[in-house]
């Protein structure tokens, strides 16, 4: 059994019993019962099996953090490749419009209908705060910087033109460049690590049927034909 296996059944059995103590010791406050969260009914687990047997408390507890800091880490990297796939559209979105004579103001707001994802959220909020007159140089930082470096980069070059005037489109020329360029790199070492991820079911599935199939056979064959 892997450490990610483990982890995921050690973390399912201490959120169950905790949410089953939690839900047995819930606290009523206006005629509605409160919901324990899923870290808090984790620990009142961890508690009631300390008390039982610690060996398993703590065998239960290191699994239960090995899943919970690889489940963050899984969100972390599915948020920066959504973030890679999705950005470089935008910014050629915002190309195209800067290109047929439409300003930033203007071409903000459009661009911001179309975006997916995680990019199309931060471009929505920073239009929406521009619309109730924050700055939109500093809406489009406080928007974009949380992407992480890519939505930074984004968002330096639309605040330098806002604030001092930098001409826009080589900026989005030469950023729409390199996030395309780094899309496709991401996509060739993807494809790259999918002989890899195959020789999980080769293994398992394919070999074994083979071995059914031709071997088998011939040793079945090879057995009758042997003299008694």
């Amino acid at each position: 059994m892997t450490a990610l296996t483990a982890g995921a059944l050690a973390a399912s059995v201490v959120a169950g019993l905790g949410s089953r103590w939690a839900t047995r010791a819930r606290v009523v406050r206006s005629g509605a019962p409160i919901r324990v969260p899923r870290h808090a009914a984790a620990v009142v687990a961890l508690v009631g099996m300390a008390a039982l047997a610690p060996p398993l408390a703590a065998a239960a507890g290191g699994g239960w953090w090995t899943h919970q800091r690889l489940a963050v880490r899984r969100r972390r990297i599915a948020a920066a490749a959504e973030v890679r796939r999705a950005l470089p559209d935008a910014v050629d979105l915002l190309r195209l419009a800067t290109t047929a004579g439409l300003s930033l103001a203007l071409s903000h707001p459009l661009v911001a209908r179309h975006a997916d994802g995680a990019v199309g959220d931060a471009l929505r909020q920073a239009a929406d705060a521009a619309e109730r007159g924050v700055a939109r140089a500093d809406a489009l930082v406080a928007a974009l910087a949380p992407l992480g470096e890519r939505g930074r980069g984004v968002a330096d070059a639309l605040s330098d033109h806002l604030r001092y005037g930098v001409p826009l489109l080589p900026a989005l020329d030469r950023i729409g460049l390199e996030l395309r360029l780094d899309r496709r790199r991401a996509a060739e070492l993807e494809a790259r690590r999918v002989p890899v991820r195959l020789l999980g079911p080769l293994v398992t599935c394919v070999l074994p049927a083979f071995a059914l199939l031709t071997v088998v056979p011939l040793l079945v064959a090879s057995l009758e034909a042997l003299p008694l």
